[in-house]
């Protein structure tokens, strides 16, 4: 076979002749496809000593090697670009380093994948468990309920093995390449620290780039001036600093072990959630079908635990929140109650308030069940499911009129016109969707034989279909369209014959034969 045919052959396999190469790194170093990371900087420190110009002064090409060793070492030394460069090659490399690069590491892309073929299988679960239960409740069959509810259970076991693999997934990706990310985020988070208390000092950081000395001649009657209202109110802070990084310093180590405590409970809640949603669905089954006399209360138990876990982790998340608005107080001269109130108000309400709407809606509703409220309509039982709509319409009301009120480049707001109307039309399709469900389950609430569940259901079975239909696209994307796009890069950087030639080896190919036109 002919040296273009094994070209040929190579490409055919899913190798490139150059940009997809993925052993033409060890190769330079030395070293096999699995060496470890001391392999590695063995192979490097004793190429790089062999090949380095100061040790080669009168050979020309020992630069370009040298250049290429280095440039093998960094990339094989960064476990995600390593990772990148096994699966793509150096085209791969070159990349990831773009908008979008991210999603070429083969731990992202597998763990994207995993994720959006598991939400459209979940959702094509919970379409079979919906139908299910709208022929149940309208008395087309009399299945038990604990038949009714597998495929609920078996969307359950599947979100457990997603979340555990998600969990070793992201194991691997702590271990290798984000370990550098929240190292740098939080040497980020110190130096902020640092510049906040230069500012208590009253004193500005050190400009790494100084500016040339300008004349310090002092003004006529400066040296008279050192007892104004402004030395005075300098002074009297010098004299309060000792006692506000104090302050300042108590305040940052609660604030971090607070955001600690929230990392680690974050990390460990949705399993836990899913566990207790689990035991929520079996105390119902058990109800429904009888063979438990429970009260709603105690059915609804695991819900309300979950809401109960869910608080903790809002209350430690307010609690940090609060701490660094007390932190950035003590940088102001004005009061710190009178400066800290509202910001505190605000802060405690952007945080709970979905939490005791869906709380009040689930105690309503229990309330109406179980005979308290059992005069109440369920109209004004669904009272608050309406609260989150007038909230983010009010929300995007002000939003457009602080843009129409704003003066500043016209193609700036612009943009972020269009994107507020983006936002609104989005919250139109989803409210119309969600609220049209709301409205149809108040009816069959409130009259049970007028209307069947299977047309209240109506837009959940759309809200289902269309994301996992989005879901499916998005898993399929990731899985082929990357090595598509892979392909096309390669292709556009190089000027040799086009894909269809490259595919097709020579001793393979049709040819038209030569009509009497071409002669």
């Amino acid at each position: 076979m002919s040296h273009a045919d094994d070209a040929s052959e190579r490409t055919l396999n899913g190798e490139s002749r150059a940009s997809t190469d993925t052993a033409g790194l060890y190769n330079v170093l030395g070293v096999d496809r699995d060496a470890t990371p001391d392999e590695l900087k063995r192979a490097y420190r004793r190429l790089a000593l062999q090949h380095h110009p100061d040790r080669n002064p009168g050979a020309s090409g020992r630069s370009g090697e040298f250049v290429r060793i280095q440039y093998a070492y960094d990339v094989l030394s960064d476990e995600r670009r390593r990772r990148i460069y096994n699966r793509y090659g150096e085209i791969g490399v070159q990349m990831a380093g773009r908008m979008g690069g991210e999603l070429l590491d083969p731990l992202v892309s597998s763990l994207l994948s995993t994720f959006a073929f598991a939400s459209a299988a979940v959702a094509l679960l919970l379409i079979a468990f919906f139908a299910l239960l709208a022929r149940r409740i309208d008395h087309a069959n009399d299945w038990l309920f604990s038949v009714i509810f597998t495929p609920l259970w078996t969307a359950d076991v599947l979100v457990l093995l997603v979340l555990m693999s998600v969990r070793l997934k992201d194991a691997a990706l702590i271990g290798s390449g984000s370990s550098q990310s929240t190292d740098d985020s939080t040497s980020e988070q110190l130096e902020q620290d640092e510049m906040e208390e230069a500012a208590v000092d009253g004193e500005v950081p050190a400009d790494p780039c100084p500016a040339p000395p300008t004349d310090t001649t002092p003004l006529l009657g400066a040296e008279n001036s050192g007892t104004g209202p402004q030395q005075q109110q300098q002074q009297q802070q010098r004299r309060h600093r000792p006692s506000i990084h104090r302050r300042r310093r108590r305040l940052r180590t609660v604030r971090r072990c607070a955001e600690a405590r929230v990392s680690e409970l974050a990390t460990a809640t949705p399993m836990l959630y899913l566990l207790l949603l689990a035991g929520f669905q079996i105390s119902l089954v058990l109800y429904l079908d009888g063979y438990v006399d429970w009260t709603i209360m105690r059915v609804a138990a695991p819900w309300f635990c979950i809401e109960a876990i869910h608080f903790v982790l809002l209350t430690l998340q307010l609690t940090a929140g609060l701490l660094r608005i007390k932190e950035r107080a003590l940088l102001s001269n004005d009061n710190p109650r009178r400066s800290t109130a509202k910001p505190m108000l605000v802060l405690a309400a952007d945080t709970y308030w979905w939490l005791v709407i869906r709380v009040a809606l689930a105690l309503l509703v229990a309330a109406k069940l179980a005979g308290p409220l059992a005069a109440w309509s369920w109209a004004l039982i669904f009272a608050p499911a309406y609260l989150p709509a007038v909230r983010w319409a009010a929300a995007l009301f002000f939003l457009r009129q602080q843009l129409r009120a704003m003066s500043g480049d016209a193609e700036v707001l612009q943009n972020e016109n269009a994107i507020v109307l983006a936002c609104a039309a989005a919250f139109g399709i989803v409210s119309s969707f969600v609220y049209s469900f709301v409205a149809l389950l108040v009816w069959k609430l409130s009259q049970p034989l007028a209307v069947r569940l299977a047309l209240v259901l109506i837009p959940v079975f759309i809200a289902l279909s269309l994301a996992c239909c989005c879901c499916s696209c998005f898993g399929l994307c990731l899985t082929y369209g990357i090595e598509a796009t892979v392909e096309n890069e390669m292709f556009a950087g190089q000027d040799a014959c086009p894909p269809c030639a490259a595919v097709v080896p020579t001793n393979r190919r049709i040819e038209r034969p030569p009509s009497a036109s071409d002669q």
